[in-house]
């Protein structure tokens, strides 16, 4: 199997890398007669892409929204009646319990490192592989971030994510038992709930059409209303089209008329391989990379990047969306500029609404988080 290739780029490499200081990069060129500006001006234009990738991918913009606030505060706790107006007497003043918790923050890069002499003997197609599979590594990193957020069902803690010495970064409401931040989600259609309240659950013998309806009526009772949507993994495609009252999707180019029942996709299939494969009553269904078999997660999408979208993003201080750095060793020496080149960023991924998302992991009887691929 190919493999990442680890380290410097050298001249014992077969493949080859870009520049950083643009005043060293005018003064020389890669071997085929393509300036080494212009390689690097390459690796730019693909890390912003990329950044707006983040932010315009129909699953991330159904799913997430930013901020660099490292806080989340949100109501919790019973709710109450009107008093009875009387002439004389007045009504007992009420306020809505808060609760709140922290989201994590964390670096991460994607080093290219080439050497200065190397990159004087390279191609321009070969600095592309490199740049290529640098923004692969950071679309994977948030992909996999995101996904397992979704299948954990404790805490992330620590000041190594960001989360200091004592703050938390709970999943969706869970067993107080389970998490350090517990949460009675509010009251809503005169259904109140407990600390108890439970959003991770397991079920042995797979797929059912009972454990889809049972994921509705969760996000139902808290006031989210359809339509839903569920990601799986592309393991589970099969058994689940084939459940009993499934409608598969039919194809943009579908001609209406032929008397089946169809469901219409919302947009063409994303190239990673993120697809809509039909509904079943009031839920759409999505092949999600990154979903291992037997989990699922179910959602309502309040549209794009809404801040009430179940899952929170944070980003670098003074952002309002993820965005990418270029950096390199320093601008005083060649050398550095070229070895030390990276591309960088600062993200994690974190809960917004904690009623707002449904798990379930359809193997076992008894839970266990799973590993996002």
């Amino acid at each position: 199997m190919n493999m990442a290739i680890k380290g410097y780029r050298d001249l014992s490499s077969v493949i080859l890398p870009p520049a950083q200081d643009l005043a060293a990069l005018r003064k020389f060129q890669l071997a085929d007669g393509t300036s080494q500006e212009q390689l690097f001006s390459e690796l730019v234009v693909a890390a912003s892409g990329l950044a707006g990738e983040f932010a315009r991918h129909p699953l991330w913009r159904s799913l997430v929204s930013f901020q660099d606030d490292p806080a989340v505060n949100y109501a919790a706790g019973a709710s109450s009646y009107a008093d009875a107006f009387t002439e004389y007497g007045r009504g007992t003043p009420q306020h809505a319990e808060r609760s709140g918790h922290m989201l994590p923050l964390r670096k991460w890069d994607a080093q290219l490192g080439w050497t200065w002499a190397k990159l004087k003997e390279m191609g321009l197609s070969e600095g592309q592989d490199d740049i290529n599979l640098a923004i692969d590594r950071m679309r994977n990193r948030y992909r996999q971030q995101a996904i397992q957020r979704l299948l954990q069902r404790g805490d992330d803690s620590g000041a190594g994510k960001g989360l200091g010495t004592s703050g938390y970064s709970p999943g969706f409401a869970t067993a107080a038992s389970v998490t350090n931040v517990d949460f009675t989600p509010p009251a809503f259609g005169g259904t109140t709930f407990t600390d108890t309240h439970e959003h991770y659950v397991a079920a042995a013998g797979g797929w059912t059409t009972g454990i889809i309806e049972d994921m509705e009526a969760e996000l139902m009772e808290h006031g989210h209303a359809p339509t839903y949507r569920l990601l799986i993994s592309g393991a589970d495609e099969g058994t689940v089209t084939g459940l009993t009252g499934f409608v598969k999707a039919a194809p943009l180019a579908y001609q209406l008329g032929s008397g089946s029942a169809v469901a219409q996709p919302e947009e063409e299939d994303s190239a990673d391989g993120f697809r809509f494969i039909g509904s079943y009553q009031n839920t759409r269904v999505y092949v999600t990379p990154g979903m291992p078999q037997y989990y699922g997660f179910s959602y309502r999408s309040y549209g794009a990047l809404s801040p009430r979208n179940p899952v929170r993003v944070r980003v670098e201080k003074g952002q309002s969306a993820p965005a990418f750095r270029v950096l390199s060793g320093g601008a005083d020496d060649e050398i550095k500029s070229v070895r030390d080149l990276m591309l960088y960023i600062e993200l994690g991924v974190g809960v917004g609404d904690r009623t707002n998302g449904t798990t379930r992991y359809v193997n076992n009887a008894t839970w266990a988080d799973g590993v996002a691929l």
